[in-house]
């Protein structure tokens, strides 16, 4: 396999060699799209679906220039070539009319861009990123949308034909270094400029109003109790600020530090008077989240119950620093009151590196992000049937042999790379700092092929076959019946709880039960494993019973030698739930079952069912992404609307409900923005409902909080989806 990886790249590097010039995308085949470096396009362009425009971005993976002059194409669509990192030279169509939202986002190796004179209108945050865009030339008069060239650290110039100035936002080129960009415009128009909003950017720093926050308006989630003194005189902001932290809470100073200094700036001065930040600890809190937080004239009050109450009352202070989200920070807080503490206890996100790789920088940064908005638990789903990402010192092959491949389904690129054992140590570390509990998952018995590749000895013919490189169910699952495979497993789990101190070790287990895939039946090791278990049929009926006596041996061992809370996708196979176990309900239209399971066993369940937290879905028709194995769409209205206790009661939720989880698998994920675009703002409004009772919340009042949270994101160049 590791010789066809690298047979395959030498020959795209050759082919590459020589540009391009055809109609339309299905022109091509699979093999010249991976190959393509130079292309140009000439005939009308498609849209939607697996358009032309889909197929350059995500199929076309090393191409740095792109001709689409002459292409018939009025209208360039919403993140048409998002998180592009290998595209430097782009000619638009002559005819464009419109650019969408992030058409262009984090294309980060972009040099020049000339935006023909027939463009009306260029959309929200669609150059935003673009750190290498040294020049840009607008030839028309288009409507520029908000923070539409923002966070370009390399521009140098940008030209506009036009003497009368085109109509920006404010935030339209927010983040620029005047002292390095000069604005060329027709002699005669500088002082029009000048008054321009939005362009006067380049001449001096907007003045934007004094802003007074409404916290009622800007905080997600919502927290349970907040009273506004209204007439009271409100906390000017903008001053210096002595942070005092109670023993234990050395961390949250630091984060106090950080966040005032990304909103207010450099002012964090013990020596001068000014507004104190006083973090400390209250035992007569009820709830180990809880936190109050309380703003006078004088200053800021934090205490939590723990740390982690602590930390969670400074994220909110940070939205309500954060206001609008029209700019950095606000000059003035209103004098309130908050109590609060969570409806749930976990609010998790995972991420799936096994099909697409995220590097190690890009998964540290997730973690700032979620813990803004409380979510507390970061999943890892580490090996699959495409990829082995975690290093096992007892087995190096593993890495070595099963972390890279060629292709994901229509996607003919490579996808490489692991984690090394320290790396996951400092994410663990790295991760306590916010509060957020790094949870790993080792698939079995199914979605194991990756490691079945390097070791056929775990199967039950002990057949060699490669990695995955398409979405779907393999036929090859670990052998119950085999001495080896608990040797392996034992082995790996040995590692995995070393390197990771969480409590929960996630053992995978879906797609692997009854109707059982065949390879169980028809093996002699199984067989005599049923013999030797008593159980009678020799067809597929009972070979969930098999995946049963798996799983039981493995959970004994988390559970009695390394202390761990073995946890599982649920499966309508799993007839009884190990005691103490925690299972996860996924599967959409099947929940009441799942639940239902966990009532009659006793036992704790997640909640994340297809219909309302599978965040890989595309947000809205038409949303990324555009081609897929059939996902159906996950609106935010959808997200929004998952009820953690699924009408069954305070019992259940008291009893039985572990958490709610929202899950980003990477089978159509193919850069670590998509990851953020994908999560995104989905994650926080699963962060609201496992956070905030129902009674303090509503669909029309999240929208309306949402809007300076998005801005907010747009401003420091987050990605997320428009699409609501």
């Amino acid at each position: 396999m590791k010789r066809i990886f690298l047979l395959s790249a030498a020959a795209i590097v050759s082919a590459a060699l020589s540009a391009q010039t055809v109609a339309k995308m299905s022109d091509m085949k699979p093999e010249t799209k991976a190959m393509a470096v130079s292309l140009k396009l000439t005939g009308e362009l498609t849209t939607e679906g697996n358009s032309d425009y889909r197929q350059l971005r995500d199929l076309c993976f090393q191409l740095r220039d792109l001709d689409l002059s002459d292409a018939n194409s009025t209208g360039l669509p919403k993140n048409a070539f998002h998180s592009r990192h290998q595209l430097e030279r782009i000619k638009l169509p002559k005819i464009l009319k419109t650019i969408e939202s992030q058409a262009f986002f984090a294309c980060d190796k972009l040099q020049e861009i000339t935006i023909p004179a027939s463009v009306t209108s260029i959309g929200e945050a669609a150059f935003s990123g673009c750190k290498g865009l040294e020049s840009i030339v607008i030839e028309g008069t288009p409507v520029l949308g908000e923070y539409a060239f923002a966070r370009l650290e390399g521009l140098k110039t940008v030209k506009v034909n036009s003497k009368v100035p085109p109509r920006a936002d404010v935030s339209t080129f927010y983040g620029i270094n005047r002292s390095q960009v000069k604005l060329i415009v027709p002699k005669g128009a500088e002082a029009a400029y000048k008054k321009a909003p939005g362009w006067s950017r380049f001449f001096a720093e907007p003045k934007t109003a004094k802003e007074v926050s409404d916290p009622s308006m800007c905080l997600a989630p919502y927290p349970m109790e907040m009273n506004v003194m209204k007439g009271a005189k409100g906390m000017d902001v903008q001053t210096a600020w002595n942070i005092v932290a109670a023993e234990g809470l050395q961390n949250e100073q630091n984060q106090a530090r950080r966040m005032l200094t990304e909103r207010i700036g450099n002012i964090v001065n013990s020596r001068q008077r000014g507004i104190v930040l006083n973090l400390s600890l209250d035992q007569t809190l009820t709830d180990n989240e809880a936190y109050t937080l309380a703003v006078n004239a004088k200053g800021v009050t934090i205490k939590g119950k723990t740390a982690q109450g602590v930390f969670w009352g400074l994220m909110t202070l940070d939205q309500i620093l954060r206001g609008s989200g029209n700019k950095e920070c606000v000059d003035i807080i209103p004098q309130l009151t908050i109590k609060d503490a969570p409806r749930t206890h976990v609010r998790e996100l995972m991420v799936d590196p096994a099909r697409t790789f995220i590097p190690f920088d890009d998964l540290k940064a997730f973690i700032p992000e979620m813990a803004r908005y409380k979510l507390n638990a970061l999943h890892l789903h580490l090996v699959d049937d495409q990829a082995w990402r975690i290093e096992i010192k007892k087995y190096p092959q593993l890495t070595e042999l099963a972390s890279s491949r060629w292709g994901q389904d229509d996607m003919l690129a490579p996808y490489k790379g692991y984690y090394t054992q320290e790396q996951m140590r400092e994410l663990v570390k790295y991760a306590a700092t916010y509060h957020v509990e790094i949870v790993p998952e080792i698939e079995m018995p199914g979605h194991e092929v990756a490691a079945i590749s390097v070791f056929p000895e775990l199967t039950c013919h002990q057949r060699q076959v490669p990695v995955r490189t398409t979405c779907g169910v393999s036929n090859e699952l670990l052998c119950p019946g085999n001495d080896f495979t608990y040797e392996f497993l034992g082995n790996v789990f040995k590692e995995i709880t070393d390197i990771f101190p969480s409590k929960y070790i996630h053992l995978g287990g879906d797609e692997a039960g009854n109707p059982a895939l065949d390879c169980w039946t028809d093996c002699p090791k199984c067989k005599a494993l049923k013999r030797k278990l008593g159980i009678p049929s020799t067809d597929r009926s009972e070979n969930w019973k098999l995946q049963g006596y798996l799983f039981d041996r493995i959970i004994e061992l988390l559970r009695d030698t390394y202390h761990k809370t073995p946890m599982f996708w649920y499966e309508s196979d799993f007839k009884e739930i190990q005691p103490g176990c925690v299972t996860f309900a996924w599967r959409s239209g099947q929940t009441k079952e799942a639940l239902d399971a966990a009532v009659r066993n006793n036992a704790r369940i997640m909640l994340c069912p297809g219909e309302h937290c599978y965040f890989d879905y595309p947000m809205a028709k038409g949303d990324m992404p555009e081609v897929n194995w059939g996902m159906p769409v996950t609106s935010l209205k959808d997200a929004y609307a998952l009820d953690p206790a699924w009408g069954m009661g305070a019992e259940f939720e008291k009893n039985n409900l572990f958490g709610v989880a929202g899950t980003l698998w990477s089978e159509c994920i193919n850069t670590p923005e998509r990851i953020s675009y994908q999560a995104y703002p989905r994650a926080i409004a699963l962060a609201e409902v496992g956070w905030s009772t129902a009674n303090v919340r509503s669909w029309e009042g999240f929208v309306k909080r949402l809007k300076p949270t998005m801005k907010d994101m747009m401003r420091r160049g987050v990605t997320a989806s428009l699409e609501y």
